[in-house]
């Protein structure tokens, strides 16, 4: 079924009409019906009146099951949710200038500047467009063009929206539009931080999205979003690498775009841990993948504050994975990332140098453990990480097959312990350790517990007998002198 189709979308569209016979759906949804694309489940509406309370009064005329969002009053626009089932959300807004036309023309960019009047989609679907600026030539030609030479004065935003576009559908910018940009980039500085996140985020989480980043690089966007990346470009490595910080490390997350096209090759029997890892939303609309991409763009952002050269010439940078987490939680908090995406890329910049114990000649199957224990959730994607990282580290000093005995062994400690994580069923709980050995609640019990699940993992203990029977000898040991 095709959202127009959809029978609580179109009572919406009967109750705009209603309230605002000059009424038209707008933009996107315009856009990727041209191109035949049914994606997602947002509607834009441009209105003769108020949109705000067009939207406003809809909502409570359907009642439960839709809600109203406040967006802007001053500017007639409101927001309907219809909450029943998957969720759609149609964004009224008054027209921008005194008709469809003017409201067009002073939108961002051509492929967006279409809209089709709401009576004629009712009666006969999508129709041909309203299209002052030729944007139907333009997705055809498959390009990019501002609506005006004001489109990035008037709303800054578009900068980084116009290598969102170029991202997600494909599209170049055109000379003229790029020319535009550089200009203007000084006034990103002065967007509200959760705009930057949104946009960069949308950038981040398309299946390709280096050739954007080079390009946001070339224009200075990255360098006005993001200053704590700059010092990256021209900082020199030691011999396991053969380009600078920043060349690294855009070729690492085109690796990693590689690695997640090619993950049912690469993992085997663990392809569904992995691809059910990529695409979960830690904060709606903001899937992991794009948050590992954020984990490499910072990875070694603190290699320039932390490098080293002795007296051989040796390049070290002792200690850059700590600053590197700082320059991005610095980052992070500017762009109003939630706590928990704070937490989860930060945890993976510090720790990202921990899996090159997979490609020591000799590890313990217990620092392995520890290893899977305390990234946990995580693990798949600081795995993804390290092998992105390794994959676009090329110097002469690194040894021969460590790529792919990186890669090997990734899979083979993700089959385990993805393994452990089915089965594990505790042999004995809180309540057991304090009702046996008399110990009162508190974090002890958990720490008892914690060493428990260690030692099982690794095969030490079976059975609940024997579970007790080295609680008994923890407790012991911790209450010798």
């Amino acid at each position: 079924m095709t959202l127009w189709s959809n029978p609580r979308v179109r009572t919406v569209l009967e109750l705009v009409v209603l309230r605002a016979e000059d009424s038209y759906v707008v933009g996107g949804a315009v856009r990727d019906n041209l191109m035949g694309l049914d994606r997602g489940t947002d509607i834009d509406l441009a209105v003769q009146g108020d949109g705000y309370a067009v939207a406003r009064d809809i909502a409570d005329a359907l009642g439960p099951g839709a809600a109203f969002v406040p967006l802007d009053r001053t500017r007639g626009t409101g927001r309907l949710v219809l909450t029943e089932g998957d969720a759609v959300t149609i964004d009224v807004s008054a027209f921008k200038g005194s008709d469809i036309v003017e409201d067009l023309t002073r939108r961002d960019f051509t492929i967006n500047a279409l809209a089709v009047k709401m009576r004629d989609l009712l009666q006969f679907g999508m129709t041909v467009p309203i299209d002052p600026l030729g944007g139907v030539a333009d997705i055809k030609e498959k390009r990019i063009r501002a609506c005006s030479n004001d489109s990035f004065r008037d709303d800054p935003i578009r900068i980084l929206r116009a290598f969102r576009f170029s991202a997600s559908l494909g599209f170049e910018v055109t000379s003229e539009t790029a020319s535009m940009i550089p200009p203007c980039v000084e006034s990103l500085v002065n967007v509200a931080g959760e705009r930057i996140r949104d946009e960069f985020v949308a950038v981040l989480s398309c299946g390709s999205s280096v050739t954007a980043l080079r390009a946001m690089e070339s224009y200075g966007v990255l360098a006005a979003v993001l200053p704590e990346l700059r010092p990256m470009k021209g900082c020199g490595q030691n011999e396991y690498h053969h380009l600078d910080v920043w060349g690294h490390t855009l070729e690492a997350i085109e690796r990693l775009e590689w690695i997640v096209a090619h993950r049912s090759t690469l993992f085997g029997d663990v392809t569904d841990t992995v691809t059910s890892y990529l695409f979960e939303e830690p904060v709606v609309g903001r899937p992991r993948v794009a948050l590992l991409k954020l984990v490499i763009l910072f990875h070694d952002s603190g290699k320039p504050r932390t490098r080293t050269s002795d007296a051989t010439g040796r390049v070290r940078f002792f200690g850059h994975e700590k600053v590197s987490r700082d320059l991005f939680l610095d980052a992070g908090r500017r762009m109003k990332l939630s706590k928990r995406e704070l937490e989860i890329v930060g945890g993976m910049i510090e720790g990202h140098m921990r899996p090159t114990i997979l490609t020591d000649d000799s590890v313990s199957k217990r620092a392995v453990y520890r290893l899977c224990r305390k990234f946990d959730r995580d693990l798949p994607g600081l795995f993804l990480v390290y092998l992105s990282d390794l994959s676009a580290s090329r110097g002469p000093a690194r040894p021969k097959g460590e790529r792919e005995r990186a890669f090997e062994r990734a899979r083979e400690v993700l089959t385990w312990y993805m393994g452990l994580k089915k089965r594990r069923v505790p042999l004995v709980n809180g309540h057991d350790l304090m009702s046996t050995f008399g110990i009162a609640p508190g974090p002890y019990v958990g720490k008892l517990l914690r060493q428990l699940a260690e030692l099982r993992d690794r095969d030490k203990i079976t059975t609940r007998e024997q579970a007790l029977a080295a609680a008994k000898m923890l407790i012991e040991k911790d209450d010798k002198p």
